[in-house]
């Protein structure tokens, strides 16, 4: 059995459901996009723009209307900065985004408006000099939108949004109402809910071992996490209840000698855990149930 298929075991069954999330678009000022743009600054690995048709992203490039997006794929990376220096983008691996509005209002004032279906971004933005521009994040589940702050998203597979903020203080919305996340907190969103109310953002990482068993050639796991965060074996994305709770069985190789675990919260920091498999007895091999 291929890993892909004994993985889909830890899958917990959540659909993808995405919420339309109304845009405060001020009708008064006119918008106008040219001379917008988001600009790629670095690359890692297999990254595509899709700016009329898809290509490899090359360093320059420049995302400057709405429908133009990048993709990250697995083990790669881009880092972007946005046409008037307010701030930088770091996307993850396994991450769309794309661009919703570029827009230069007839005040002088500037509108940023991205989606992001699924993966990991960072943003660091400066202080707003204008008091109608906004940067905005739209995922699945809801709009997260800053005037000026350092602060991370995640979507996961089944459209479940964790926004942490790491300096300034970030509004996240959805199902009409809005939570402020201020430095060193997380919200949680999920897809036809409201967010959650504010807690610590987990910087440990930590995973808390539940069941660590080999049998034969599979390796059994449970365990759980702070459920604002993502769970990886190697580059793929595992199940995590709304709890944290997961399980799952891993087919083991005859080359492998250990499992590797990634933790990342939505700021895109990251903990990796290491199952030596050669410390753990095998229970089939010793006639254990």
């Amino acid at each position: 059995m291929g890993r892909s298929s004994a993985l889909s075991r830890l899958t917990l069954g959540a659909m993808f459901v995405t919420t339309v999330i109304g845009i405060a678009y001020v009708p008064a000022l006119q918008a106008q996009s040219a001379g917008r743009w988001l600009e790629v600054r670095r690359l890692s690995g297999n990254v595509t723009t899709q700016v009329g048709s898809s290509r490899a992203a090359r360093i320059g490039d420049r995302l400057s209307a709405a429908g133009h997006g990048l993709t990250t794929g697995r083990l790669s990376s881009a880092n972007f900065t946005v046409d008037t220096g307010i701030g930088s983008l770091a996307v993850a691996q396994n991450t769309q985004m794309i661009v919703r509005q570029l827009a230069t209002l007839s005040d002088g004032s500037r509108v940023t408006i991205l989606d992001v279906p699924r993966g990991q971004v960072r943003i660091q933005a400066r202080s707003f000099t204008h008091t109608n521009s906004r940067l905005e994040l739209h995922t699945p589940s809801g709009v997260a939108a800053v005037r000026g702050t350092d602060f991370g998203i995640a979507v996961d597979e089944a459209g479940k949004t964790s926004v942490a903020t790491l300096e300034g203080q970030v509004e996240v919305s959805a199902q009409s109402i809005t939570v402020p996340v201020d430095a060193g907190e997380v919200s949680i969103i999920r897809p036809g809910e409201p967010p959650t109310s504010t807690r610590t953002l987990d910087r440990e990482l930590d995973i808390q071992w539940q069941t660590q068993e080999r049998r034969a050639h599979r390796l059994h796991i449970s365990g759980r996490i702070d459920a604002a965060n993502t769970l990886f074996l190697g580059a793929e994305e595992l199940a995590v209840s709304r709890s944290g709770y997961f399980e799952g069985v891993v087919p083991l190789a005859n080359r492998n000698r250990s499992v590797v675990f990634t933790v990342r919260n939505p700021l895109g920091e990251s903990r990796t855990h290491r199952i030596r498999l050669w410390q753990l007895p095998d229970l089939d091999r010793n006639g254990s149930d």
